[in-house]
């Protein structure tokens, strides 16, 4: 049987040497100890906790060399650099958004002559931001709560100026729980950032700066990113990192691109990525994978952390990030918050066939605890019920409880199929009813 948790809080399962780690820089004054749902007796309500997973982990990673040839001729910004004007009417890509974004596919983008590195990452640094955020992590012992104040670094990328908006996409998981939140650009200047919107599932968020307050000499020094199409990738392609690895600054790492729609198990489930060996440190969550004419082709996400691996990093493909960003900005895609997240409340885990098979339970989701006053127990859950089906749908593990929980809202009703263990040890299948509760209601 795999580790209970409770189904509303993210769930990390990994051992201190190989894990996926989301490439997020995070300081506080002291390390908060940990303890699990066993170490405290079933809580009057769950308290609301900063996932432990967004890269505690700092790991040591050595830049690697330039593997590949660069040609003539890469794409630079498609607005006026020389007078830092992020243009409205150049480049724009026609994808619906009310900003405008520099495509690769826009007739007036202009080109530099590349013959390093070096050459392409003087171009493209404007466009890429460090983004610093204050959060506040809660935890609770023996009924207790505790809070702490931290620090994070992630980095973001310019998208596009509108009126007297700058918008800046960057990673959630950089910005999620965050009290304030900060950006530097190229020439050191910094300026408060307000959350336009998020999708927690696609791990995009788009900030926004107030254009108009920025100073002339900063406006002069920053410029939109040109945007490629990641769909074109082939193995083998080189790739440039850029991020602010570790919270020191924009830094840079190169490489190429070692896989396309790579599937990648995360402690949330599966998602398709860019696979590359530039190296994607700590704090380079929500900066820019470029090609070599210096079109972002993805955003820095996760590395996968081992002992007995290198160069395995990964990025969320442009053309689906961007997809969710059209969302954000146009208010298509609403952020799930805690007044709008339907709540369950019970803690268990998944009854796998093996564990089932030789415990002689049921296959599906154990129960092992009931929140007080939650959905579940109106419903009449009880502690050791296998929950096998919901909404008419069958279920087998907690990862499909959670899909189809964050498909309702709260104040729906919903019918839960259980198998319920009798005194002689057999199990009969029922069906309980229960109208959802909100996740603020639980916190209340």
């Amino acid at each position: 049987m795999s580790d209970f948790y409770d189904y509303h809080d993210e769930h990390e399962n990994k051992t201190e040497q190989q894990s996926n780690d989301y490439s997020y820089y995070e300081t506080s004054q002291e390390e908060p100890r940990r303890y699990t749902s066993f170490d405290i007796p079933e809580p009057e309500r769950p308290v609301k906790k900063k996932s432990s997973g967004f890269g505690k982990k700092v790991v040591k990673a050595a830049c690697l060399g330039l593997v590949f040839g660069l040609t003539a001729g890469g794409a630079f910004f498609g607005i006026s650099k020389a007078t830092g004007m992020l243009s409205k009417n150049n480049g724009t890509s026609g994808t619906g958004m009310n900003v405008n974004i520099v495509r690769t596919s826009s007739t007036d983008v202009k080109t530099i002559e590349g013959t390093d590195v070096s050459d392409i990452v003087e171009q493209c640094m404007p466009s890429i931001v460090a983004v610093n955020t204050k959060v506040v992590t809660t935890g609770s012992f023996f009924g207790q709560t505790y809070s702490q104040e931290g620090s994070g670094a992630g980095s973001g990328i310019i998208m596009s100026e509108s009126d007297g908006t700058l918008y800046v996409m960057t990673n959630y998981h950089v910005i999620e729980d965050s009290t304030s939140i900060s950006v530097t650009f190229n020439d050191g200047s910094q300026a408060d950032a307000q959350i336009k919107g998020y999708d927690e599932d696609a791990d995009i968020a788009v900030i926004t700066v107030d254009y108009t307050a920025l100073s002339q000499d900063t406006k002069s020094n920053i410029a939109a990113a040109v945007m490629g199409d990641s769909d074109d990738l082939k193995v083998g392609n080189g790739a440039i990192a850029i991020g602010n690895a570790l919270g020191y600054g924009q830094s840079v790492t190169t490489g190429s691109i070692s896989a396309v729609n790579r599937e990648v198990q995360m402690t949330d489930g599966v998602v398709t990525l860019i696979q590359t060996d530039a190296a994607i440190n700590p704090g380079n969550s929500g900066g820019a994978l470029l090609n070599t004419r210096g079109e972002v082709i993805g955003v820095n996400t996760v590395k996968y952390s081992d002992t007995q691996v290198e160069g395995m990093g990964f990025a969320i493909p442009i053309n689906s990030a961007l997809e969710t960003a059209q969302g954000i900005i146009d208010g298509t895609i609403v952020p799930k918050t805690d007044e709008n997240t339907a709540y369950l409340g019970i803690t268990g885990g998944t009854m796998d066939e093996a564990s089932a098979e030789k415990y002689g339970y049921p296959a599906g989701v154990y129960v092992s605890m009931v929140m007080r006053g939650s959905a579940a127990q109106r419903a009449g859950l009880e502690q050791g019920d296998i929950i096998t089906g919901f909404n008419g749908e069958s279920i087998s593990t907690m990862e499909e409880l959670q899909e189809k929980l964050s498909e309702c809202m709260p104040g729906d009703e919903v019918t839960i199929t259980i198998q319920r263990q009798s005194r002689d040890g057999s199990f009969a299948e029922g069906e309980l009813k229960t109208i959802l509760g909100s996740k603020s209601d639980a916190q209340e």
